[in-house]
């Protein structure tokens, strides 16, 4: 009798393990940061300067300062997850992509300043990847989180995920 019932306790461990938690970008974001007063700043700052001003430059730093300093949430480390997004390749071949930036809006990343750090997951798939045709569409991507900042070329990470599936959800926008 007590053997079944390690053996039960251990199942609904393993079935709570495997079930993920589907996950709004809201929730990667902690809920006592509000960069609202510095934006406002720095918004004010920009809108008094042309495009070619050097000061224009100086503040698209501080954005970029500023979110590459967001907070993380770091009670989803090590969670499994579910999250909806767009894909931004970063590595693969000409047929797929096995390494891409999970964001929440589609273009981000492309243009400067990209999301702050606490909106952009780096996703590591295995086997032959998420098709290049489809990348950049929304996409359903389940994993494990982890809270493991990275630096890529199109900005930095906050977060990261071994991809155990990927969802198509909707043909590219472009």
């Amino acid at each position: 009798m007590r053997f079944a019932l390690v053996v039960v306790l251990a199942m609904l461990t393993l079935m709570a393990r495997a079930a993920p938690v589907t996950l709004e970008w809201d929730h990667l974001i902690p809920e006592d940061w509000n960069p609202e007063k510095e934006v406002n700043e720095l918004a004010e700052r920009i809108n008094r300067t042309e495009d070619e001003d050097p000061e224009a430059m100086s503040i698209m730093d501080d954005i970029q300062a500023l979110w590459n300093s967001a907070p993380l949430q770091q009670s989803l480390d090590d969670k499994d997850i579910r999250l909806t997004g767009f894909g931004v390749p970063l590595e693969g071949d000409a047929d797929h992509v096995r390494e891409f930036l999970l964001v929440p809006y589609f273009g981000a990343c492309i243009h400067a300043p990209p999301p702050p750090r606490n909106q952009i997951i780096l996703v590591r798939t295995s086997g032959k990847g998420v098709p290049l045709d489809a990348i950049m569409g929304a996409l359903q991507v389940t994993g494990t989180l982890k809270v493991t900042p990275e630096e890529t070329e199109y900005g930095q990470a906050g977060y990261s995920m071994k991809a155990s599936d990927v969802k198509i959800i909707s043909e590219p926008l472009y």
